[in-house]
């Protein structure tokens, strides 16, 4: 496919993301044309009809955790590649690869962006006369989509005997432990994660769950009582203290009125 180029499509709610995308495949890999960029499902979906690209860079952790995988639901027969953007080698990656759907994981590693392309390269020359492929494709496709839309959004953390999956209603609090994340259960067990409180922080519901300290984020589910006696404290279900910081306990009583 030497000299032809393919359109493609960034979709991404975060702006600094699309853009260090498209940078990226500028420099990395000519034969893409990034035609478009959308925030959201809604301007995806315009753009889509309107641009007709050949392959969709597509974040799934948009502000809904599910809003890029209702996108791809609502289109019956999408002609376009699409390639999962995430975050999290969580359950998702683990439903990606058993159907053989193409995913990079951020932050992203030119080299795996490169192998990436090049496999929707073989697949668009594989597509042309072949709608049979493409149909295989699609079921592949709609096969990932739906086995991650119906687990719902659970996550994985790495434990010294493989990984636990979990639904992050099942969380009580987390707690910064240097650049790791210690994850409180509401049943009382406890996990060492190596991503940051800060990733977390941007990954959980945020009408759920609330940053109240520095080093601390809540599940408001998991609240039990507001305590305040030598500082602020928000006393959880599983019996733990948690420290509100002065400057974050107007945030926290909004929280809870709403």
């Amino acid at each position: 496919m030497a000299n032809e180029r393919i359109r493609a499509l960034i979709v991404d709610d975060e702006e600094p993301a699309r853009e260090n995308l498209r940078f990226m495949l500028e420099d990395l890999c000519p034969e893409v044309d990034v035609s478009g960029m959308a925030d959201g499902a809604s301007s995806a979906r315009r753009l889509i009809e309107e641009l007709d690209p050949e392959l969709v860079f597509l974040d799934i952790r948009m502000p809904s955790g599910t809003e890029g995988l209702d996108l791809l639901a609502s289109l019956p027969r999408p002609r376009f590649l699409v390639v999962f953007v995430t975050a999290f080698k969580d359950y998702a990656v683990q439903a990606f690869h058993a159907n053989a759907v193409d995913y990079i994981l951020k932050p992203i590693d030119p080299d795996e962006l490169r192998l990436s392309v090049d496999r929707a390269l073989d697949r668009v020359r594989l597509f042309r006369g072949r709608e049979d492929e493409r149909d295989r494709y699609r079921e592949d496709l709609g096969k990932a989509v739906h086995t991650v839309r119906d687990q719902g959004q659970r996550l994985a953390v790495d434990h010294a005997r493989g990984f636990k999956l979990f639904d992050p209603r099942e969380i009580s609090h987390l707690e910064a432990d240097g650049n790791c994340t210690v994850i409180h259960f509401r049943d009382g067990s406890r996990y060492l994660d190596t991503r940051t409180l800060k990733v977390y922080e941007e990954l959980l519901a945020a009408d759920r769950f609330l940053r109240v300290h520095r080093s601390h984020v809540i599940n408001l589910d998991g609240l039990k009582e507001y305590l305040r006696e030598d500082g602020h404290w928000a006393l959880m279900e599983d019996g733990a203290r948690v420290p509100i910081a002065r400057n974050r306990v107007e945030d926290f009583m909004a929280a809870v009125r709403s």
